[in-house]
């Protein structure tokens, strides 16, 4: 089913019943865990006002658009099944704040656990939550909070985690994807385990990918390749030469690894060599140019291959829909484009998402 760019609220609320929350493979130490957050004292509001119910403090600190889509009895249910199903907040596993044009977001991974401090059941019974929010001024406009999967208990092909990473598109201008989804139909890459969801996106215009000969014959050569979210530059390859068109080489060639935090890192290949702009233990920020389009590697022709992965050694692929993007003309606030559709990044501002606070609380998953 297609989307349209209007605002659309997604508010989902499952009931605990038949659908018992996870239980983390691997118990964190409660002394490990942060007692409150070191970077937004809202997070640490929101989750306080959640687990104790206070649903109108809460509904009267949204924004006027987000008071208008979510009804006091919705967040009056949720708080009670984060209690009754996850238990009290024990501590912050791992918390990180992003801007987004105008908005200051907040993601942050709280273990919860059911028990007395210190009783065996605390340790054995702890579960994962996700609190994911988004600051206009000092006012909440956005909302995602459900339970998230232990990234270190995955295994392949990880149809059930959903990103803490908010991955926006690319490049900039309109792209066609050849290769990606969740189905070998329309993505060669299921082959492969740490690039089980990996895109593959060129340039067409009039359903062609080129105007003319050599690698700078194709529309999407040279173009820029922008950090898809912020984070640490953890590999970098610079000096690995371009194929002829229509040969292949080995590997990524020339390209860049990302890790966002959360167990969870991006990776883009294929570019121009010379053109990547960072290096190892560098700081990126969402939209930074960190390269150029090219066709170094295993790669026949200039493309961007781009895709998602854990960090464990053993990495496992994971899925990496762009948010805030547009696919075939329409606006998704999350989407997994595939074969043959065409994408294109929205503009990181205020304008363009004014109307379209969604509010996400899934506490079942």
């Amino acid at each position: 089913m297609r989307s349209t760019p209007l605002p659309v609220l997604a508010l989902a609320l499952v009931t605990l019943v038949g659908c018992r929350p996870k239980e983390l493979e691997h118990p964190r130490d409660e002394k490990t865990l942060l007692a409150r957050s070191a970077v937004a004292p809202e997070a640490d509001r929101l989750v306080d006002a959640l687990i104790n119910n206070r649903i109108n403090e809460l509904h009267a600190w949204m924004t006027p658009g987000l008071q208008g889509q979510v009804r006091l009895a919705d967040l009056s249910a949720t708080s009670q099944r984060l209690r009754e199903g996850y238990g009290e907040p024990i501590g912050i596993l791992e918390e990180r704040t992003h801007q987004e044009g105008a908005l200051r977001w907040y993601s942050g991974l709280v273990v919860h656990a059911h028990g007395k401090p210190g009783s065996p059941d605390r340790r054995l019974h702890q579960r994962l939550v996700l609190y994911q929010f988004a600051l206009a001024g000092d006012r909440l406009d956005r909302l995602l909070v459900r339970e998230h999967l232990d990234v270190k208990a995955l295994k392949v092909p990880a149809r059930r985690y959903t990103l803490v990473t908010r991955p926006h598109f690319v490049s900039t201008g309109e792209w066609t994807v050849s290769h990606g989804g969740k189905r070998r139909a329309t993505n060669y890459h299921h082959g492969s385990r740490g690039q089980y969801y990996a895109y593959d996106i060129v340039v067409q215009k009039g359903g062609r990918s080129r105007r003319g000969r050599g690698n700078a014959g194709a529309y999407c050569y040279g173009l820029p390749v922008l950090a898809t979210a912020p984070g640490t530059v953890v590999r970098a390859i610079n000096d690995v030469a371009e194929n002829a068109p229509g040969q292949s080489g080995k590997a990524g060639g020339n390209g860049v690894v990302i890790n966002h935090g959360f167990g969870e890192l991006s990776a883009v290949w294929h570019m121009i060599p010379g053109s990547v702009t960072v290096k190892v233990g560098d700081k990126v920020e969402l939209g930074q140019q960190i390269g150029r389009v090219g066709n170094s590697g295993r790669s026949s022709g200039p493309h961007i291959h781009f895709h998602f992965s854990s960090d464990e050694a053993n990495s496992i692929g994971l899925q990496a829909p762009f948010v805030d993007v547009y696919v075939d003309g329409a606006w998704y606030p999350r989407r997994m484009p595939v074969r043959g559709e065409r994408v294109r990044r929205s503009q990181i501002d205020r304008s363009e998402k004014k109307a379209r606070a969604g509010v996400l609380i899934d506490a079942a998953m």
